[in-house]
């Protein structure tokens, strides 16, 4: 017990800080979590997706495809704590939470031997990563959202380490390393391309041992071949069936190689309009390959770490995605591995930081921490080598530096969770709560809601618990591009734009909209209006949705 007691105390921490006033922070939820939490609800009461379809490996969503894996936890929060805003947050901060163990796990396998002894305990270098990935800003704030990345980051956490372990350890079975990478690349888009590279790397990195081990598999576990044949075609069929079709639109429009570039006219005039020199130094394929670059590197950028990150719903103000004495740490660190003679060790950590912007370095967004998210566990193992570096060679200067540290971790902390709340709200669509209450509390003819937005029709569904089977029956969803669409009316309720004149000459109705459809000079005191109201954004004044209610 003494030797688990540090990790306990390390997984608690995790679990609180992602769980904590878990339903309403951030306040709101994204169109993709109210989606995610119907569907489960719509997988739970009739076993079939919001579309009908019976239970899908793939679901459709607002058009949009997405892996079910999500969905599919998130059905026993839902049959245990209803449709809510916790339920469906609730399987990523679990997540979240174990995934402080796995980080413990993989790091003793891949340092072992590291440790930090004191009076009473032994802290490894594991715990040391376990600690700072359960603070981390980056790894808790997509704790506490709807994200499947989450979901995956942990699967390939525990993975590899299992992996590793049965290489080593010929009592732990490979089986269930296979499952945990194969339910991986089931559970978020970039897998199919992570999962593969993490697994070749192990198998390259330890291969004596993992040809020992494929030797002694064919020999005396041939029925287990079976199962990993089974799994192979699985996956082969997912890839297949994931980028054909409609389930495939997604990857072809979020990809960067779906955007022609051509040079510039500036670019153009550089080159005296020489067309030669043009297509041979500013071709196509060339400013490709620069955008990805630009992509990938960013990720690795001093700004977007330490300093700020421009992306409201995946970051906060002011405060990058590590804390700013996370910089002193990695620089330890990074001399503590060139110094390190441990081959595989190394070559799976490299690996792991390197090949995880990789997804994100090859869509149209000029970056995306969210799909780098899998960056959170090579950099909590590298900061916790950074500590263990400077704790046992410089301790003076150690406990400066930790001294600073926990002062960087109480700030963020308090930025988050006092404070954060009106940076967010937008970004999470904060309002539809209360809007959706507000339409069952004052029942009209006719309610016309906003769609500027995007995809108000899932909240509707998701506040109100509306009947799968029924919705299902009178779904009208139309498609409205490549891979997205929206529903434009639900029994009297209809998703569109209006104006102030819609208000003045429509009579028994209910009118929500925003600034620009109820404009601040419009005259509540008119005869034909009954009610009305406003929903503020978190301690400010300032309104998100205004409400009209007309007399019959």
């Amino acid at each position: 017990m003494k030797r688990l007691f540090p990790i306990l105390v390390i997984f608690l921490l995790a679990l609180f800080l992602r769980t904590y006033n878990l339903g309403n922070h951030p306040p709101g939820l994204t169109w993709d979590e109210a989606a995610n939490g119907y569907d489960a609800y719509s997988i739970l009461k009739t076993g079939r997706d919001q579309h009908g379809v019976f239970l899908p490996l793939i679901f459709k969503s607002f058009g949009d495809y997405k892996p079910g894996i999500y969905i599919y936890l998130t059905v026993p929060a839902v049959a245990l704590l209803g449709l809510t805003e916790t339920a469906v947050r609730l399987p990523s901060a679990l997540f979240g939470a174990l995934a402080v163990i796995g980080i413990y796990l993989l790091t003793n396998e891949l340092f072992p031997g590291r440790r930090l002894k004191t009076e009473n305990w032994q802290l490894t270098t594991g715990h040391l990563a376990a600690l700072v990935l359960a603070v981390m800003p980056w790894h808790l704030h997509f704790s506490r959202g709807g994200w499947e990345v989450n979901i995956f980051v942990t699967m390939v956490i525990f993975s590899t380490y299992l992996f590793i372990l049965s290489l080593k350890n010929e009592k732990v079975s490979p089986l269930w390393a296979a499952l945990l990478f194969t339910l991986s690349i089931f559970t978020y888009q970039a897998g199919k391309l992570l999962t593969p590279i993490i697994i070749l790397t192990c198998l390259l990195a330890y291969f004596p041992l993992a040809k020992k081990r494929f030797t002694h598999i064919v020999k005396n576990e041939k029925p287990s071949l079976i199962v990993y044949l089974l799994l192979l075609i699985i996956v082969l069929y997912y890839f297949y069936i994931s980028a054909v079709g409609p389930a495939g639109n997604r990857v072809k429009r979020l990809s960067i190689f779906t955007y022609r570039p051509n040079p510039s006219q500036e670019l153009i005039q550089t080159d005296n309009n020489n067309l030669f020199s043009v297509n041979l130094f500013h071709s196509q394929v060339d400013l490709t390959l620069r955008a990805i670059a630009s992509r990938y590197l960013y990720h690795f950028s001093p700004e977007l770490l330490f300093f700020e990150n421009s992306t409201p719903r995946e970051a906060l103000p002011k405060m990058g995605l590590l804390y700013i004495v996370d910089a002193v740490w990695i620089f330890c660190g990074l001399a503590f591995l060139v110094l390190l003679k441990n081959r595989q060790g190394k070559t799976i950590f490299f690996v792991l930081l390197f090949v995880a912007p990789i997804g994100a370095s090859l869509t149209l967004s000029e970056f995306s921490v969210v799909r780098a998210l899998l960056m959170t566990a090579p950099l909590a193992i590298l900061i916790c080598l950074g500590i263990y570096q400077l704790a046992k060679n410089h301790r003076y200067l150690f406990l400066l530096v930790l001294l600073l540290y926990l002062y960087n971790i109480s700030l963020g902390l308090d930025l988050y969770f006092r404070h954060a709340d009106t940076f967010l709200a937008p970004s999470f669509n904060y309002g539809y709560k209360q809007v959706v209450k507000w339409i069952v509390d004052n029942p009209s003819k006719r309610v016309v809601l906003t769609d500027v937005y995007g995809q108000p029709y899932i909240y509707y569904l998701f506040y109100t618990r509306y009947d799968p089977a029924k919705f299902q029956k009178q779904n009208k969803f139309v498609s409205g591009g490549v891979d997205v669409g929206s529903i434009p009316s639900l029994d009297n309720i209809e998703f569109h734009q209006f104006s102030v004149d819609d208000i003045k000459t429509q009579k028994d109705a209910l009118f929500i909209g925003t600034q620009g459809n109820i404009t601040n000079s419009f005259d509540y005191s008119l005869p034909q209006v009954q009610y009305f109201d406003e929903v503020d954004y978190p301690h400010t004044s300032d309104p998100i949705f205004r409400m009209i209610k007309t007399h019959p």
